[in-house]
């Protein structure tokens, strides 16, 4: 069998694949959804589909990260970048709020259930934003 390399019909075959992922997880948000209406939320979180959806959210974001930072910079000159000590401010800042956000919520956690969550969103905002910082800092010193 011979492989085909005419770019419009891998184009296609992106598109392709591009519906079948958000069939996939129309499907899946209905049966969360229909779980949450009948069994309440918390049964809905711990069925294996909300793993699943939640991962698939997660290397989606992880993989368009790169196409919004080079759209970004192909819109915008580059210019300076910003120190690095204030993403981790910035991060640890979510990361602080999230956890007064915990304990000062309607569930009321203990102290060590919202420092664990606030550890997590921190962790989560530095990988993030870092990686964001670094790309755009490579792209400028790229670009000189």
């Amino acid at each position: 069998m011979k492989i085909i390399k005419d770019e419009r019909l891998q184009l296609q075959n992106l598109k392709n694949i591009r519906i079948a992922f958000i069939v996939q997880t129309i499907g899946i948000l209905a049966i969360l959804l229909y779980e949450t209406l009948t069994a309440g939320f918390t049964q809905a979180r711990e069925n294996p589909v909300w793993l699943v959806f939640m991962l698939s959210a997660i290397v989606l974001g992880w993989l368009n990260l790169r196409i919004s930072v080079d759209t970004y910079e192909d819109t915008n000159p580059p210019k300076k970048q910003a120190p690095y000590y204030r993403v981790v401010i910035l991060s640890l800042g979510i990361g602080i709020v999230t956890m007064l956000l915990a304990i000062l919520g309607p569930d009321k956690s203990n102290f060590n259930e919202a420092l664990l969550v606030g550890a997590i969103v921190f962790a989560c905002f530095l990988a993030t934003f870092s990686f964001v910082h670094f790309l755009r800092k490579k792209q400028v010193e790229d670009s000189e």
